[in-house]
C-alpha cells in the first residue's frame, strides 16, 4: 500500500512538472513575440491548454510567470557558460567556446535567445520584473568578468581596461552578432564566425601604425562593486 501511494505521488509530481513546463513553453513563445505588456494570461492559457486556476496555482500571477520564464531562459544560458568555463582553462579558448556555444544556442533556440536579448531592453523600462531581469543578466556578466580578470592576470589581456569593461564589450559583440542573425537568418553564426569575433576582440582592428592611440591610454580603474 505504501509503495502504491509513493508511486501515485511520483506520478502526480511528474504530471505537475509536465504541466508547469507546458505553461512555460507557451508563455515563452508569447512573451518572445508580444513582450510582457502585450501578452495576456488568457492567450497563454489557451496556448498551454490549461485552465486559469492551474496557471495561477503554479505561478501566482502574470508577473510570477514572467519571472519563471526569465529564470529558465537565463539559467539555460548561464549553464552553457559555466560548463565551458569549468572544462576550458585557456582564456582564448574559453571565449571562443562560449561564443560558439551561444551562437549554436541562438541557431537551435532562436525564440529563447530572442527573449533573452529582449529582456535586456525590457529591464530598462518600468515593469514588475525589471530588477529581476537585471539581476539575472548580471550573473552571466559576472562569469565573463572572471574570465577577463584571469586574462589580465595572465597577461593575455592588457591591464588598462577593467574586467567589467572587457566583459561588457565582449558580450556586446556577441549579442549584436546574434541580433543581426535573428533579424537576418542568412547571416552566419558558425564556429568560424565565433573565432573571428574573438580574434577581433582580442587583437583589435587597429594597424600597428595606429595602435599607439590605444597603448598610450592610462589603465581604467575598476568601478566599485
Amino acid at each position: 500500500m505504501r509503495l502504491k501511494c509513493q508511486a501515485m505521488n511520483v506520478a502526480r509530481s511528474n504530471s505537475a512538472e509536465q504541466t508547469r513546463q507546458q505553461i512555460l513553453d507557451a508563455a515563452l513563445r508569447q512573451f518572445a513575440v508580444c513582450g510582457y505588456a502585450g501578452t495576456s494570461t488568457r492567450v497563454i492559457i489557451e496556448a498551454a491548454h490549461v485552465t486559469k486556476p492551474v496557471l495561477y496555482y503554479h505561478f501566482g500571477n502574470k508577473a510570477g510567470l514572467f519571472q519563471a520564464v526569465v529564470d529558465r531562459t537565463e539559467n539555460q544560458l548561464l549553464e552553457v557558460i559555466l560548463k565551458i568555463k569549468a572544462v576550458t582553462s585557456n582564456v582564448h579558448d574559453q571565449l571562443v567556446e562560449i561564443c560558439a556555444a551561444l551562437f549554436q544556442f541562438a541557431r537551435d533556440y532562436p525564440t529563447v535567445m530572442g527573449l533573452a536579448l529582449e529582456l535586456l531592453l525590457e529591464a530598462m523600462e518600468r515593469g514588475p520584473s525589471c530588477k529581476h531581469c537585471l539581476g539575472k543578466m548580471h550573473q552571466r556578466l559576472a562569469v565573463i568578468r572572471k574570465i577577463m580578470e584571469q586574462g589580465v592576470k595572465e597577461g593575455t589581456l592588457r591591464n588598462q581596461f577593467g574586467s567589467q569593461q572587457l566583459a561588457v564589450s565582449f558580450l556586446g559583440l556577441l549579442h549584436f552578432h546574434i541580433l543581426f542573425h535573428l533579424a537576418n537568418p542568412r547571416s552566419p553564426l558558425t564556429r568560424r564566425t565565433a573565432e573571428e569575433a574573438v580574434c577581433l576582440f582580442l587583437a583589435g582592428a587597429a594597424t600597428e601604425k595606429s595602435k599607439h592611440f590605444v597603448l598610450n591610454t592610462q589603465p581604467i580603474k575598476e568601478t566599485a562593486k
